[in-house]
């Protein structure tokens, strides 16, 4: 009996070996790294401006990307931002027209940076989307979380980036 349980032991010892982390180690590239409570997003550099011209690549969905504001000021920008994460994010969540999705964005803070302004903004939300299987005529729910995360936008006359706060 010990002798069939020990090699099914070993096996799955070193199945989970590779799972689990210890304290100290550096999260591999299908692990998320969690900010403590006292850490905090960093939020600007010395050089803000992007390359000219920079766009961020916007996901498929039902919302559209929206313009750039003519005349770069602090309000106006506020505003783009936050338009720009809240339809970022729902198109994001967005699966197909059976799709709910709620959101909640806001501006944490917008100023001048370099030849633009620098604007933080942070979503919270989720989807619940409820259709047939792709091929089949069953019922399914899917449910998606978008845990509060945080992006720092630069805005200039021709250029746009649009970065994890955290990175």
């Amino acid at each position: 009996m010990i002798q069939r349980a020990l090699p099914l032991l070993l096996v799955a010892a070193m199945l989970v070996a590779g799972c689990v982390g210890g304290p100290g180690q550096t999260p591999t590239d299908t692990e998320t790294a969690v900010p403590t409570a006292t850490e905090s997003p960093s939020t600007t550099t010395d050089e803000p401006t992007p390359d000219e011209n920079a766009t961020v690549e916007w996901p498929e969905g039902p919302k559209s990307q929206p313009d750039r504001p003519a005349t770069l000021t602090t309000e106006r920008v506020r505003e783009f931002a936050k338009t720009h994460e809240y339809r970022y994010v729902y198109n994001s969540l967005w699966v197909n027209e059976h799709t709910n999705v709620t959101l909640d964005c806001s501006v944490n803070e917008v100023g001048p940076a370099g030849d633009g302004y620098e604007a933080i903004v942070s979503c919270t939300g989720y989807s619940n989307t409820r259709g047939p299987t792709a091929g089949t005529q069953t019922a399914t729910d899917v449910h998606a979380d978008w845990f509060t995360q945080t992006y720092v936008y630069y805005v200039d006359d021709d250029s746009l980036r649009r970065t994890r706060a955290d990175e």
